[in-house]
Formats: structure tokens, sequence, C-alpha cells
């Protein structure tokens, strides 16, 4: 399971972002500015391994929007997890 710990603090996203992979999902989480409404928000995106974010096609990347807060990091952490769960069997079957 990922956990908040697992994704480092606010401050690192100020400046950069971060990839991580949990059992056959790998995971971006950047921070990105949604012009709409002015704010600053968290974009994360999953997608089923080895690959990375770059050579992975899109059609097999999932993302969403979460504010750009503590309660939005936690929310990232419970989406990457949920999603996960429900693909777990075909992330698993990835591992080498």
């Amino acid at each position: 399971m990922i956990t908040p710990e697992d994704i480092l603090n606010l401050n690192f996203y100020k400046k950069e972002k971060f990839t991580g992979s949990y059992k056959g999902m790998r995971y971006l989480i950047q921070k990105d500015h949604e012009e709409e409404s002015d704010h600053d928000i968290f974009r994360a995106t999953y997608w089923p391994g080895p690959y990375n974010f770059a050579v992975t096609d899109d059609s097999l990347k999932s993302s969403a929007t979460f504010p750009f807060t503590e309660d939005g990091k936690i929310q990232v952490v419970d989406w990457l997890n949920e999603n996960w769960e429900k693909e777990k069997d075909h992330f698993q079957s990835l591992l080498l």
C-alpha cells in the first residue's frame, strides 16, 4: 500500500515531479496550475509497468487532479491505492 510518507512533502512538488511504483503500477505526481480556477493542483497519473511515462502509450494512462494541499496529497494516495486494488491482478501479472 502506498502511504502519504512515500510520496514526500508539498515543498518537493514546488520544484520537482515524483515518480514511483507499487507492485506493477507506475505513477507520476506533479504540481500543475489550473487556469480556470487559478489554483495549484496535484495531477496524478498511473499506468501499468514496467515502462516509464514517456514511452508508455497514453491510452494506458489514467489521470486525476486534486487540490494542492495536505488533504489533496492524501486524496492522491487514496486514489492510487483504490486503482491499484481494482486492477491488482493486471498489475501483478506484469511483475518479472
